[in-house]
């Protein structure tokens, strides 16, 4: 049987009954005797009978092993000590007229108890019959108050000894001493009589079993160690059919997949005849032409902007080739809120957008005290590609971000980190004054990845408002977070950019890394079975509304985070496609 109560392995003995006894030789061997004239060696490993030894005196009912002997007891009464290679007898002991009820052996001393033979039957015997091991022979034999069914050694500090009566009296004594009635303590079992005793390895704890299958401990600490190396205990499973849903049947849509059954290779009661299907696989859709024209491919992959012409993560299928209904979709407000009224609506005059007018002296002529009366600057939003001053600002007050970025110093031409700093030190020193990013969008610009990735608005673009601003942002805080961790990382060869999936993979770490980083798993689950796990990490997870907002379902951003951290996605494998 396993830790956690599984059953191994059962082994049927054929020409043995009322087994009594078994002892684990080593790891691999075990011992069963019991009322026959032989003793049973079977092996673990193969379960299988290797040897099969006689016993002269049939009844081996306990089993002892130390590292000179067998220990065997007999149901009449007498201990015989059994080479451990050849299980011949080398010596005998004959401890008791009548029965033999236990036994224990510690160094050089073995202790039993046990019964002997009176006028009018058996009698338990208050005298524990103690043998030294070195000359062979009984020393005195020790008195004790309680009729002793159970003994073992508690070798603590001395070589005590436990000695347990059925009726759950229980006397602590030295082997070699006087026994003292005050060192007799009492187990108040939940049944009539106590039926075993044992002691841990740790000698820390004592365990009574009684009749009525209640199992007593006794410690002498409150967090005893019950082995030398103890490892976690393994619990059985819990019943699965309690935890199962109740159906009802009188539903005729109920499905009775709630139920989970045992994976079967066997056909199904369910399973329709090959005759009457045919595999109807699912076509790919042909990639947009839009999306080909106006893709720039860095290295093997290629980048394009969303032409907007199909729902968000989804792609319709069509049922009849010659209708062209889903040709065409009208795009749906990201925001929920964008979704209930019209786009356009009046902006309250203190929240519209200032334009500054400048004059022959410039900046000097403009009264920016009149719009911010405090010493936070803001940054300009009149130079191209200004649509990211607001997450260089939520960056900026982000301060393990802001302290990383201004110690970062390097030796390349244009490097985001160092253009970043430089900005972040304008904004600490301007006093409420804005400042102007164009160092560090001219350096964003020279990087390949943003303008493959559409982050680079022509000026006729930004003007007119074309694109989404709030996708737009996303993708431009997934390349900034994704550029700042590379710039960071001291390593040999620099790493590729790995910002288009949203995840990152590096041979080290950095503090953007550690700061906003999440360890994540993607399972690619086949319907063949076969199932893979990647362990891989993101920094940015894209936050994105259900379609059940528009008929008024209040979507809370608590109720949607599990969504946009678990997510599944439907595609063809490569064992099965």
């Amino acid at each position: 049987m396993a830790r956690g109560g599984l059953i191994i392995f059962d082994y049927l003995l054929d020409e043995s009954e009322d087994m009594h006894s078994l002892l684990l030789a080593d790891n691999n061997t075990l011992l069963v005797g019991g009322l026959q004239n032989h003793v049973l060696e079977i092996d673990l490993n193969t379960v299988q009978e290797t040897q099969k030894y006689a016993v002269e005196t049939p009844g081996v009912t306990i089993m002892r092993q130390t590292n000179r002997f067998f220990f065997c007891g007999h149901t009449s009464g007498k201990v015989s000590l059994r080479d451990l290679r050849s299980f011949k007898v080398e010596h005998e002991f004959d401890a008791f007229s009548g029965s033999l009820s236990d036994f224990d052996v510690h160094g050089n001393l073995l202790a039993a108890c046990g019964f002997s033979s009176r006028l009018t039957g058996l009698a338990c015997d208050r005298f524990l019959k103690v043998y030294d091991l070195r000359m062979m022979r009984a020393i005195t034999p020790l008195q004790v108050h309680v009729d002793p069914a159970f003994l073992r050694f508690i070798p603590t500090y001395t070589s005590r000894l436990a000695i347990i009566s059925q009726s759950g009296q229980c006397q602590f004594c030295e082997p070699t001493g006087l026994a003292n009635p005050a060192d007799i303590f009492h187990v108040n079992p939940v049944g009539p009589l106590l039926m075993t005793f044992d002691v841990s390895a740790s000698k820390q704890a004592l365990a009574f079993g009684d009749s009525e299958g209640c199992v007593h401990l006794w410690t002498d600490s409150p967090e005893p160690s019950f082995n030398p190396y103890s490892r976690e205990t393994e619990f059985a499973l819990p019943c699965l059919v309690d935890s199962l849903p109740a159906l009802d049947w009188s539903q005729d849509l109920l499905p009775l997949s709630l139920i989970p059954v045992p994976l079967t290779t066997d056909a199904l009661l369910s399973d329709w005849p090959a005759a009457n299907s045919a595999p109807a696989p699912r076509r790919a859709p042909p990639v947009d032409a839009e999306i080909l024209r106006t893709m720039k491919k860095v290295g093997f992959i290629g980048y394009a902007p969303n032409p907007r012409t199909r729902l968000r993560n989804q792609i319709p299928y069509r049922l009849k080739e010659s209708d062209h209904e889903f040709d065409n979709f009208s795009q749906v407000t990201e925001s929920p809120t964008g979704r209930e009224e019209e786009p356009l609506h009046t902006v309250s005059k203190k929240y519209r957008k200032v334009t500054i007018k400048y004059s022959k002296l410039g900046l000097e002529d403009f009264d920016f005290k009149h719009y911010n009366k405090t010493l936070f600057a803001g940054l300009e939003p009149h130079i191209p590609n200004a649509y990211c001053n607001c997450m260089i600002q939520v960056l900026y007050f982000l301060e393990p971000v802001r302290c990383l970025i201004q110690n970062h110093l390097c030796q390349k031409e244009f490097c985001l980190a160092c253009e970043l700093g430089f900005l972040f030190h304008m904004l600490d020193l301007s006093r409420g004054d804005p400042c102007q990013g164009s160092n560090f969008l001219r350096a964003f610009r020279t990087i390949p990845e943003a303008s493959a990735l559409g982050l680079i608005l022509a000026d006729s673009d930004e003007a007119s408002g074309k694109g989404s601003l709030a996708r737009l942002i996303q993708r431009w805080n997934r390349f900034i977070l994704t550029q700042l961790h590379q710039d960071m990382q001291e390593l040999e060869v620099p790493q590729a950019y790995r910002g288009a999936g949203g995840s990152f993979c590096s041979s080290g770490d950095s503090i953007i890394g550690q700061l906003f980083s999440c360890e994540m798993e993607n399972c690619s689950l086949c319907r063949c079975g076969s199932e893979t796990v990647r362990a891989s990490s993101t920094l940015l997870f894209t936050l994105s509304y259900p379609e059940g907002s528009i008929c008024g379902i209040p979507c809370t951003w608590v109720g949607r985070l599990p969504q946009i951290t678990c997510n599944t996605t439907e595609g063809f494998g490569g064992d099965c496609a």
